[in-house]
């Protein structure tokens, strides 16, 4: 059925809309500016008052957004906080919002630093970029179940930020939305939840204990750098990707059961984990990027598996504790310096399909006593790559067959003991 509107109404809304040439704003009811969102539906959404928003001189104390505003012979049903509404609302205290409300603009509450909660109703669908950014004072926030969506920066630098509880719908938490919480010590993933963003939780120092859900598919770049705090970490069964530096620096991290679903580990995704002790890599892995575990100090084990085709530069370099490396068939190429410093190495295992090994590779790896090559061809060697070890002390085991080829190819012909797989350990 099509709407019918009285004349005088049609005459009240075209002064509405004359109005905007002087104002940001269709009407004020009870201290609160207001637009109109849909004629048709009679919806409304909070908003500044002047066409350049000021809003140290505007709202302040404690404010509660209704479910309906009556203007007029009209009510209308308050459906959103529209962007940049309580921007800079020094004095603002307190925000009750209305059950009706589904959306919280771009930057509505951006440097509101006396806010110190705020419980977001289960009507709001969506908490848009930079919606509480830098509101220092706020201490707890509560989502309710139907938000799907937590944009960029939406808490960035929230730096009192403790707890935070989130419903049951979020299904993305974008990028540096909660970078810089200091104090945040606490929050829930729900199973709902599919993708973190670059730099989410960023410098959360006081974060211990990060579960992530079932259904969780990506992690962003940097998306927990520096929790130096983060001891306990739970990844969901249908991780697919974990970005570059995603937990790069988390000091405490002790051990990590990654999922068979996971394809891609990002540059530096565990760097500086320096109590990382348990690592196992699932078959599904297709790419490691370069310093992906280097300075991972407290690793004595390493397996590349089968489904890996390159390892990238300082991949583990400086993993003191390291002393068993085991590459899997389909690596092509070993990076720059990928072992470089594992100054307790003592075993590697190098699969069938490796061609060049970079420069550095296993440089000041000076405890290797054996290395086993499944490769048929000597892959070709970079630059000073087994420096400072001695080659008299190295047990070098080749395929079948093979002798003739590694005794004249370069760096390989160095090694004076030298075994074909079948043969017994005995010296030329």
């Amino acid at each position: 059925m099509k709407h019918r509107y009285s004349v005088s109404f049609l005459l009240f809304l075209f002064g509405f809309f004359a109005s905007l040439s002087l104002s940001a704003y269709d009407f004020e009811v009870g201290k609160l500016y207001y637009n109109i969102t849909s004629v048709s539906d009679l919806t409304v959404e909070v908003t500044y008052r002047d066409k350049t928003y000021n809003g140290s001189s505007l709202y302040s104390g404690d404010v509660v957004i209704p479910n309906v505003v009556k203007f007029g012979n009209r009510t209308f049903t308050v459906v959103g906080i529209g962007s940049n509404a309580f921007n800079n609302c020094s004095a603002l205290k307190s925000v009750r919002i209305g059950n009706g409300v589904k959306s919280i603009g771009s930057n509505a509450f951006f440097n509101c630093r006396r806010l110190t909660a705020i419980d977001i109703p289960s009507s709001v669908e969506a908490i848009y970029d930079g919606a509480f950014c830098n509101c220092d004072g706020l201490t707890s926030v509560t989502i309710g179940n139907a938000c799907q969506i937590i944009g960029a920066e939406a808490f960035r630098g929230c730096s009192s930020l403790m707890q935070v509880r989130i419903g049951n719908s979020l299904r993305e938490i974008g990028n540096n939305a909660f970078q810089y919480c200091s104090n945040l010590r606490g929050i829930n993933f729900p199973s709902t939840l599919q993708h973190i963003g670059h730099n989410a939780f960023h410098n959360c120092q006081r974060l211990t204990s990060v579960n992530l859900p079932a259904g969780l598919l990506t992690i962003g770049n940097s998306a927990f750098e520096e929790c130096l705090s983060l001891s306990s970490l739970s990844v969901g069964r249908s991780l697919q990707s974990i970005g570059n530096s995603a937990f790069e620096s988390c000091a405490k991290i002790t051990g990590v059961r990654l999922p068979s679903t996971l394809k891609a580990i990002g540059s530096s995704a565990f760097e500086g984990c320096l109590r990382l002790d348990d690592l196992i890599l699932p078959d599904s892995l297709t790419s490691i990027g370069g310093s992906a575990f280097e300075n991972c100090t407290s690793l004595s084990t390493i397996v590349i598996p089968h489904s890996v085709t390159s390892i990238g530069s300082s991949f583990m370099r400086g993993c003191r504790a390291l002393k068993s490396v085991v590459i899997g068939d389909q690596v092509t190429s070993i990076g720059q310096s990928s072992f470089s410093g594992c100054s307790r190495l003592e075993s590697v295992v190098i699969g069938r399909n490796v061609t060049y090994i970079g420069s550095f590779a296993f440089d000041n790896c000076n405890k290797v006593t054996r290395i086993e090559l499944l490769c048929e061809t000597p892959p070709a060697v970079g630059y000073d790559n087994f420096s400072n070890l001695q080659f008299t002390m190295v047990d070098l085991y080749i395929p079948v067959n093979c002798k003739s080829r590694y005794k004249v190819a370069f760096m390989w012909e160095k090694f004076a003991f030298i075994y074909e797989s079948n043969e017994k350990k005995t010296q030329d």
